[in-house]
């Protein structure tokens, strides 16, 4: 004896929203291009965040203030004794 299991079809219930045709309307695409911008600075602020966690001595400038006290004090800069 053999069971077969058969599902009728039911009928979809009626759709509320709006018709599967439909476009969005002139406020709900201001949000979304507002969204997508703020999206796209959120990677980019990401993307540089990670590229100094990855190499932080790379944007640093490479003289300090300490570089040119020395210099001062030995008497490279004529101008500086006036």
């Amino acid at each position: 004896m053999s069971a077969a299991w058969t599902l009728s079809p039911e009928p979809l219930p009626p759709s509320t929203g709006p018709p599967a045709g439909a476009g969005l309307d002139a406020e709900q695409r201001t949000v979304f291009a507002f969204v997508l911008c703020l999206l796209v600075v959120l990677v980019l602020l990401m993307v540089r965040c990670v590229r100094i966690l990855l190499d932080p001595y790379s944007r640093m400038p490479a003289s300090s203030w300490t570089d040119h006290k020395e210099a001062l004090e030995r008497g490279q800069f004529d101008y500086a004794l006036v």
